[in-house]
């Protein structure tokens, strides 16, 4: 067993690489849309999972993994384009429905309502260690890419919103805010984001069997959020 240490934030580090690749398979095969329970409810179960540094680790892990496959996949239905990570929302203003909004479709094993939305909420509840265990600015700009990309497909992509989605959106915010509080000097907000920082749509919310079940206004919560 491999195991790396390391100095940071008055702490020591202690990490294995390995338990972190099972510990990814594991919830991989535990978790997810195969598996029979809402949603929400294995979010809160997976959540519990991640915790100590290397549990931690594996849920920034989830953060990253999810932000480059989404951008690999985009970057393939724009071939010939370069994809400005920075601002999914000009790109999917400029295309509309012809560019595929598929977060849930990535080949990842990874589900971005269950194993994403409890990366999050892990994240954002022990942020200050999160950004020790791996590149602070880049676990928070992947988490603005997410939402980003999330929110552009609602509003250019045609994409139904339904409340599991606008939970995991939800909880991008959360996490990116507590993020940004943690450090003294956080990056400048991209451009996407700063857009929707300044829009004021209310989205109609759906449950599974279509009913409307409530709205959401993602510039009223990422101004309170990110405003502070």
């Amino acid at each position: 067993m491999r195991w790396f240490r390391r100095k940071a934030a008055g702490r020591a580090v202690l990490v294995d690489p390995a338990r972190q690749e099972a510990l990814l398979a594991d919830v991989r095969q535990r978790y997810g849309p195969h598996v029979a329970g809402g949603w929400q409810q294995q979010a809160a179960s997976l959540a519990q999972v991640f915790a100590g540094d290397d549990g931690l680790s594996a849920a920034t892990r989830i953060v990253h993994d999810t932000a480059e496959h989404a951008h690999a996949d985009v970057q393939s239905q724009v071939r010939g384009h370069r994809v400005d990570r920075r601002d999914y929302r000009a790109l999917y203003r400029q295309m509309g429905p012809h560019l595929r909004y598929r977060l849930t479709e990535l080949p990842t094993g990874l589900f971005p309502y269950v194993h994403l939305a409890a990366a999050l909420t892990a994240v954002e509840a022990d942020a200050k260690r999160a950004m020790v265990l791996t590149d602070p600015n880049l676990l928070l700009v992947h988490t603005l890419e997410l939402l980003d990309l999330t929110v552009s497909g609602w509003e250019y992509g045609r994409v139904p919103v339904n409340a599991d989605a606008a939970r995991l959106v939800s909880l991008l915010i959360a996490a990116a805010t507590r993020m940004r509080l943690t450090e003294d000097d956080p990056p400048a907000l991209p451009p996407g984001i700063r857009e929707v920082m300044r829009s004021n749509r209310s989205t109609d919310v759906y449950d599974h069997a279509g009913t409307l079940v409530g709205t959401i206004n993602v510039g009223a919560e990422t101004r309170r959020s990110f405003l502070i």
